[in-house]
């Protein structure tokens, strides 16, 4: 991304972002909600060959049903509305990305939990794709090829996916069905579109409201929380096989103990970076992105808060909701994140662009999150941890010092970050040391006192 951002531009990198984004929004109504969907159901039956084929069959079909009518209305859009047709030759590029995600079936893979194939193949076809653009992309025209990469890695991951799944899975088409899963299926569709309201149509919509220019500085401002992101989407998707295997056999002790662990991982590793990211945001911004990008430093200090409500709001609905089939639920929580986001980018981001987008991110992941927290309890469906919160909030202050001393005093960026990470994450590490044994201590004297 630093290499790109200073070749492409902020003007170039936000009009790819703008179609990848729209292209990307079109790609959620042709997914719908196969991706969760067919992870749960495959899942279920990975251990039967037979009705392992007869799911992967019936998936398989829906997602290529939905594919045609979306890519239809796709190529419709880029026709008729004067904001796409101006960049056609773009889209017509990312008509490949929808039609070759029905042959991805990533979901199956997770499915049947092999974590392994799919690291080693993302890495792979990764290293291939930072290489070639390394090699082909030079200078601001270039951002056609950049796209056309982009979307290549979609086209390769799919075309190996479908040489290796055949050691797996056979395709029946004598007996698919539909009907079972068109109701689920969309339920958890529309609960995807609705949650991509404040993600994939945000970017969207500030293309459409304003430049190239804002969409760079919010799609850059989105960077360093996307990787947080997809470290607990990467987190939750291998859990959630686990877990609803733990509910169908019974195992509601160690379903509550997986669910403790992976709040303590979210406040453990979410909070500080948060912190840290907020006070060092000048400064990161310099390092990847170059002084071009100064506009995207107020965005990327709003948006960093929302890592720790979406961390946590994955922990509870695909952790927790999604293994025990509470789809509508998701859907309710969908729907007041995409009020929520609808209103505020209507009254706010025509005004303010970038940073009104950064607004509709925070608080929407914030109501999302609060909704979940709200029925979990309520419902008494499992417990969470919120001590662990404010224990971290507290280990992590040191180092926050640490890093506004580092921000005060050097005056080199690339300096500052790579001092404010070494020494700030070492006094983090410190702190939890120090913490964590003394919590132990105090366990083992509370146990005394019982004996």
């Amino acid at each position: 991304f630093p290499y790109v951002a200073r070749v492409l531009g902020v003007e170039r990198i936000g009009l790819v972002n703008f179609v990848d984004n729209t292209v990307n929004y079109f790609l959620l109504f042709a997914t719908m909600g196969v991706g969760l969907l067919g992870v749960r159901e495959i899942a279920a039956v990975k251990e039967d060959k037979k009705r392992r084929d007869q799911v992967y069959s019936s998936m398989l079909a829906l997602n290529l049903l939905f594919t045609l009518v979306s890519l239809g209305i796709y190529l419709l859009c880029i026709s008729t509305i004067p904001k796409l047709c101006q960049y056609d030759e773009l889209f017509y590029i990312g008509t490949a990305k929808i039609l070759f995600t029905v042959f991805l079936v990533e979901w199956f893979f997770t499915g049947i939990e092999n974590f392994r194939y799919i690291t080693l193949r993302s890495i792979l076809i990764k290293v291939f794709y930072v290489i070639s653009v390394f090699i082909f992309v030079r200078d601001t025209s270039d951002y056609r090829l950049y796209f056309i990469l982009t979307v290549g890695v979609v086209v390769l991951n799919a075309f190996i996916n479908q040489l290796y799944i055949r050691k797996f899975v056979r395709i029946r088409w004598c007996n698919i069905q539909l009907f079972k899963y068109i109701k689920p299926n969309i339920t958890l569709g529309i609960y995807t579109l609705m949650s991509s309201m404040y993600l994939t149509f945000n970017v969207m919509y500030l293309g459409l409201v304003s430049d190239n220019t804002e969409v760079g500085y919010y799609t850059t401002a989105f960077k360093l929380y996307s990787v947080l992101l997809g470290f607990f989407t990467a987190f939750t998707s291998v859990m959630l096989p686990r877990m609803s295997s733990l509910l169908a056999n019974g195992e509601n002790a160690r379903f509550q103990e997986l669910v403790d662990r992976s709040c303590s991982v979210v406040a453990t590793f979410c909070i500080p970076l948060i912190l840290y990211g907020i006070i060092l945001a000048p400064q990161i911004i310099y390092t990847l992105s170059g002084p071009e990008y100064e506009g995207a430093i107020f965005p990327m200090r709003i948006i960093m808060p929302a890592a720790f409500a979406v961390g946590m709001a994955q922990v509870l609905a695909i952790q927790i909701l999604m293994p025990m089939k509470k789809d509508r639920v998701l859907l309710m929580a969908s729907i007041i994140g995409a009020i929520v986001s609808l209103l505020i980018n209507l009254l706010v981001v025509p005004y303010v662009a970038s940073v009104g987008s950064a607004v509709v991110l925070l608080c929407s992941e914030m109501v999302v999150a609060a909704t979940y927290v709200v029925y979990v309890l309520s419902h008494r469906l499992a417990r969470i941890p919120i001590r662990i919160v404010w224990e971290n909030i507290c280990y992590s202050l040191p180092g926050a010092l640490v890093c506004w001393g580092c921000s005060r005093w050097i005056e080199n960026e690339f300096v500052v970050v790579v001092c404010a990470v070494i020494l700030a994450g070492t006094v983090w590490i410190i702190v939890q040391v120090i913490a964590k044994t003394s919590v132990g201590e105090r366990m083992k004297s509370l146990l005394l006192l019982r004996r």
